[in-house]
């Protein structure tokens, strides 16, 4: 069964569609990007990776690669939800805080396809789009 959306009262913030953006980043960041850097690990090796965190992550077992993404994963839900309980609690500034919060969304959204992007380009091509740190 589809859900019709509701109309907007003017000065109210759609909600669902924050959450949404939440879902996109959190997706990108963490399972594509992971499953994107451990395939070029195993083709162009670990000691490629040019984050420090995510090269030290890769040469623990995986099973703590996957726990730390989940906990990562888990922690931004988190912070996410008390922020936008936050901005429930706000009469004055709640329309702007999620504002705020989608616009800073959408630039993770453009982070996360950029990291895709640049590990596909290291699995076919074997060269980084970014500059080495």
């Amino acid at each position: 069964m589809t859900r019709i959306p509701r109309r907007l009262r003017p000065g109210e913030v759609d909600r669902e569609s924050y959450w949404g953006w939440v879902a996109a980043a959190l997706f990108l960041l963490l399972p594509v990007d992971l499953l994107t850097t451990l395939l070029n690990a195993a083709v162009v090796g670990p000691e490629a990776e040019a984050n420090p965190w995510m090269a030290w992550l890769l040469a623990q077992p995986l099973w703590v690669v996957v726990a730390v993404h989940l906990a990562v994963g888990a922690t931004a839900v988190a912070g996410f939800a008390a922020y936008e309980s936050l901005s429930r609690r706000s009469e004055r500034f709640g329309g702007m805080m999620l504002q705020a919060a989608r616009l800073y969304l959408v630039l993770l959204v453009a982070a996360g396809f950029l990291v895709f992007v640049n590990n596909l380009s290291v699995l076919l091509f074997r060269v980084s789009l970014l500059p080495a740190g």
